[in-house]
């Protein structure tokens, strides 16, 4: 367990926090009504707009499995983000473990998606922002055993689990400095026929879903006046609805089953004042198909809570006086 602990916490503190990174607005002395300026600062969207890495103690409460920690890990490598280009792209590796209560605390299986981001900006505003983005992933539980048992159930200690999606989303929201923030997008992610994908899938598992996310922020605002005016906005709070639903054809449950096809999470996050990349969260939600991998099986309600970092929204632009 304490391994556990300290592998998890060291990889999050490497991966999830790179927004040091990010350029300061105030590097850009362009007008805001620039093509560098829009440039920029969309870039800005498309990295807090991310979810966020984190390690949830006990995991998801009311799964039908016990866990003693569960975490999810978000690199993002962006490949081309440059004021010059309204394009980005970006390469992101999402890891996903659920370390289970028994002998050896044994990760049950990993989930792990390699995937690619292209985002275009489609509007020149800055406070009412405009984008669309593609994603194609590959997902996999990294086991090559038999997917299905003797008795015919689902192998979920060996089994193979792999597939791969194509997913199309429209991204809109506002960003008023020193005040809130909104985020909302709605997609389809289809994972299309001619990928390679595991057995035991077809009709057993969501290849087709509509998805959308409402997101809502609290800005905190400090002024300074050394080493020049300035004043830094800081995300301090975040509200997030996600849902999804499968439309495609699943064996046993009509296109109106609710309890089969719907994925939902609310969470709030609180980033307290002495942290920018860091806090703590709350989760509820629901999974009519787990999304972990080989598991999709399983549905349930839960609650997740503990502590997440990523990119969160930052400015820190001149002051006029």
């Amino acid at each position: 367990m304490r391994n556990c602990l300290i592998w998890y916490t060291g990889l999050l503190i490497a991966f999830a926090q790179p927004t040091q990174a990010q350029p300061d607005s105030t590097s850009l002395t362009t007008p805001v009504d620039s093509v560098r300026f829009r440039n920029h600062r969309y870039n800005e969207f498309f990295r807090g707009n991310r979810d966020l890495s984190y390690i949830a103690p006990k995991g998801e409460l009311g799964a039908p499995d016990t866990y003693i920690l569960n975490g999810e890990l978000i690199a993002n490598f962006f490949l081309l983000a440059t004021p010059k280009s309204r394009i980005s792209v970006a390469v992101m590796q999402r890891f996903w473990a659920r370390v289970r209560t028994e002998q050896s605390a044994p990760v049950r299986t990993p989930s792990f998606r390699l995937g690619a981001h292209v985002y275009y900006r489609l509007s020149a505003s800055t406070n009412r922002y405009k984008y669309v983005e593609t994603q194609l992933y590959h997902h996999s539980n990294g086991q090559d055993g038999p997917v299905f048992l003797p008795n015919g159930s689902y192998n979920t200690a060996t089994g193979d689990f792999s597939t791969n999606y194509l997913q199309l989303t429209y991204n809109w929201g506002t960003h008023q400095p020193h005040r809130h923030g909104t985020f909302f997008n709605v997609g389809y992610r289809w994972h299309a026929p001619f990928f390679n994908h595991s057995e035991g899938l077809l009709g057993q598992y969501g290849f087709s879903r509509v998805m959308g996310q409402a997101l809502y922020r609290i800005f905190c605002r400090t002024d300074s006046d050394q080493p020049i005016p300035s004043s830094s906005t800081t995300e301090r709070l975040r509200v997030s609805l996600q849902a999804s639903y499968a439309l495609n054809t699943l064996e046993g449950w009509t296109l109106a089953a609710v309890r089969r096809r719907l994925n939902a999470e609310l969470t709030l996050w609180y980033i307290p004042p002495f942290s920018r990349d860091a806090g703590v969260f709350t989760t509820v939600g629901y999974y009519g198909e787990d999304p972990y991998n080989i598991y999709f099986n399983d549905r349930y309600a839960f609650v997740r809570l503990g502590i997440a970092a990523g990119f969160t929204r930052y400015t820190n632009e001149v002051r006029k006086k």
